[in-house]
């Protein structure tokens, strides 16, 4: 009988875990804030990565400079 009621009170912790974890409102809005971040550096990486592939295949150095200039920022 001891191990019937060990085993369901373990069940029963790990169930209001579960759910606590489940409705934590912090967790999740911080986790969607970095799949946010996540999505926005890769985009604007690109864009960067992009643009200047354009400027120097046109051979459009101001354009160059300034694309450079803003992508070293972004990255650091």
């Amino acid at each position: 009988m001891k191990d019937k009621n060990a085993s369901f009170n373990k069940n029963q912790n790990e169930m209001v875990q579960y759910k606590q974890q489940k409705r934590d409102p912090f967790a999740f809005s911080l986790i969607a804030q970095m799949v946010l971040d996540e999505a926005l550096h890769n985009y604007y990486k690109a864009y960067y990565e992009r643009e200047i592939d354009i400027a120097l295949d046109t051979k459009d150095k101001e354009r160059f400079m300034k694309l450079s200039a803003e992508y070293k920022a972004f990255l650091s």
